[in-house]
């Protein structure tokens, strides 16, 4: 069986278990809500409002994590409707240990079947890191293993696209010229790259001496610069 297959049937066996234990939940709640004299045709709802809460905030974390922004809100909300499913169940459940165990199940399965599934989901490539990207391309400036550059690129800069990292890179150089201050979601919007990756090489960009006092692109230090336009002046 092949590595996809495993995870198609993975995947869908979390949606069952998900699914089998949200009906259960729910039919708990539902009756919880009927017996608090909540309206018959409102009631309904209340199952959703609670266990529905739990699912999109787990949801909302993982979208959180591929946009680099703060999960803190989202897990709490998770944390906390969680905890209320739980205790709604229970106190629907018959005066007895066991009985109140088993209908604590249920909620519990959900929040972690819906965990799993968002695990499943950060398995799979991303646009911006299709099956086999580590490989990566060709280096941007090939050499003769006799050839000793002066500034080694690092490893990010191998595995990236090439294409990708020079329109990155260009953006960057005119952005400085420009008397601007580079972000990485600037130079995303820019390059037509990921956030993520523009914010990676922002800081590569950033933290590179060569690049940040010669922002068209000399990589040669002032010194060196300034005496060979010296010793070769133009006309000559």
């Amino acid at each position: 069986m092949t590595g996809r297959w495993t995870y198609r049937i993975s995947a869908a066996g979390v949606l069952a278990l998900a699914a089998a234990a949200f009906t259960l939940s729910y039919d708990a709640l539902h009756q919880l809500a009927l017996d608090s004299r909540v309206r018959p045709g409102l009631a309904w709802m209340w199952p959703v409002v609670i266990d529905g809460t739990i699912v999109v905030a787990l949801l909302t974390v993982l979208a959180a994590k591929r946009a680099a922004a703060s999960t803190g809100y989202p897990w709490t909300l998770a944390g906390l409707f969680s905890a209320a499913s739980v205790a709604f169940n229970i106190a629907h459940a018959p005066d007895r240990p066991v009985a109140r165990l088993v209908f604590a199940m249920a909620p519990v399965a959900l929040v972690l079947t819906t965990h799993l599934l968002m695990q499943q989901a950060s398995w799979r490539p991303t646009p911006d890191r299709p099956a086999g990207w580590a490989a990566g391309p060709e280096p941007e400036h090939p050499h003769t293993p006799g050839d000793h550059p002066a500034h080694q690129p690092p490893s990010a800069e191998q595995a990236a696209p090439v294409g990708a990292r020079a329109r990155v890179r260009a953006a960057y150089e005119a952005q400085v010229a420009a008397g601007q201050t580079p972000t990485g979601a600037g130079l995303a919007r820019a390059a037509g790259v990921s956030e993520r990756y523009g914010q990676r090489l922002l800081a590569e960009f950033t933290a590179d001496p060569t690049l940040a006092g010669h922002p068209n692109g000399d990589s040669r230090p002032a010194t060196a610069a300034a005496t060979t336009r010296t010793a070769h002046p133009e006309g000559r």
